[in-house]
């Protein structure tokens, strides 16, 4: 039981990563007042170049570059379209969640023998683990801490790092204003179109590492569509976690557990149909989101509004 513990608790870290990493992203994104929902498609994309570069080159660092790049493409595009053509947010989220799925799957396609090829190899990124062996065998905690991947713990330290830039520092003091009072921000001498579009490029840079861990990390494969949803469930992170950093990552590894609580029942011999398993975490996602709802969620008041 404990070494099925143990697992569970590292599945739960280790799925909730990329929920982690993309949700960060988009709390930065929306406390400026930008409502991103093509967090799916930034994703997606991440995870397909990320690979596809990681397999070329033989380093996942090389693949996570690549994927910061195509986030960082992704969510340029959003800021032209919403700051500087002022398009619909939520128009450009759903083209950009389009166009995405077209590019990846049409990739796939034509590079679909390189990409079944590529397998699990060397340069998938490392686990801690690797770096101390001896302390990976530690009961539940071992896993736990040990076979998470680097880019596991980086999405850890950010939660601090996110929630210090928020709360505490100038910069994320012009930020919420932004994303509160864009008009009196401005007459204060912040720039509302510069703040966003780093707000913009901040969310595609995460969303993009968060699409690569999964091709990276977990598969060190690609599929179309394999970011399943994921993109979605940040959102609702984001939602249920009231705009907060340590919120956010709170909804993030409940999420998390819910995509793992499917493998760990299995295991530990509770008998319950797999369609019934693999809708649970979704489930789970729309509840939550139904009761946070409910209450007050302390979105900014400017959230999804055009400015200027």
């Amino acid at each position: 039981m404990d070494e099925a513990l143990g697992l569970f608790l590292e599945a739960t870290v280790r799925v909730g990563t990329p929920l982690l990493l993309a949700a960060l992203g988009e709390l930065i994104l929306e406390r400026s007042g930008v409502l991103n929902i093509g967090i799916e498609g930034v994703m997606l994309s991440g995870a397909f170049f990320g690979f596809l570069a990681g397999a070329a080159s033989g380093s996942p660092w090389v693949g996570a570059l690549a994927a910061l790049a195509a986030g960082a493409a992704l969510a340029a595009i959003l800021a032209w379209m919403t700051l500087r053509v002022k398009a619909d947010a939520i128009v450009v989220g759903m083209a950009l969640n389009l166009v995405a799925l077209g590019v990846t799957g049409a990739g796939y396609l034509i590079l679909d023998a390189r990409l079944r090829q590529a397998g699990e190899g060397p340069w998938s990124a490392p686990t801690f683990g690797k770096l101390l062996p001896a302390w990976s065998g530690v009961p539940v905690l071992g896993p736990f801490f040990f076979a998470q991947s680097v880019l596991t713990w980086l999405a850890l330290m950010l939660i601090p790092a996110v929630w210090w830039y928020l709360e505490r520092s100038e910069r994320g003091l012009e930020l919420r204003a932004v994303g509160e009072h864009p008009a009196a921000a401005e007459a204060s001498g912040v720039s509302v179109a510069a703040c966003r579009f780093k707000a913009c490029l901040a969310a595609g840079l995460l969303g993009g590492l968060a699409g690569a861990f999964l091709t990276l990390s977990q598969t060190a494969s690609f599929t179309p569509q394999c970011t399943g949803g994921r993109g979605f469930v940040a959102l609702a992170a984001v939602v249920l976690g009231r705009y907060g950093a340590w919120g956010t990552a709170g909804a993030c590894l409940f999420f998390g557990a819910a995509f793992s609580a499917r493998d760990y029942l299995q295991v530990t011999g509770v008998r319950a149909p797999y369609e019934l398993l693999e809708m649970l975490p979704y489930a789970l996602t729309v509840a939550a989101l139904g009761l946070a709802l409910q209450k007050r969620t302390g979105a900014p008041a400017a959230l999804g509004k055009a400015y200027g």
